[in-house]
């Protein structure tokens, strides 16, 4: 079984890092995730591998407050039934008014 959202982009972004925080909880996946962007220069991608099912509304949450784009999700079954949420991430422009 695999849900995605904008199946497009998904396949067609490259992701400029990928960070692996499976096996973690939150905090960690967004954590990570702010720490990866944070090095990414404008317009480049982020693609985040999570095996925390509330890292889906975690994400939706982070980024409403943030200038970042979550351009397309995957859900996939891995071992056992247990799934792997993977994010890809745009950074955004940061910066002063």
């Amino acid at each position: 079984m695999q849900e995605l959202q904008n199946p497009d982009i998904y396949e067609s972004v490259v992701p400029t890092s990928v960070v692996d925080t499976s096996g973690t909880r939150c905090p960690i996946p967004l954590l990570k995730a702010k720490q990866a962007l944070k090095v990414l220069a404008v317009g480049e991608s982020l693609k985040l591998i999570s095996t925390d099912p509330s890292s889906v509304g975690d994400f939706d949450a982070m980024l409403k407050h943030l200038p970042h784009s979550l351009l397309a999700t995957k859900v996939d079954v891995i071992d056992s039934g247990k799934k792997s949420y993977i994010f890809l991430i745009q950074k955004g422009w940061v910066g002063a008014w």
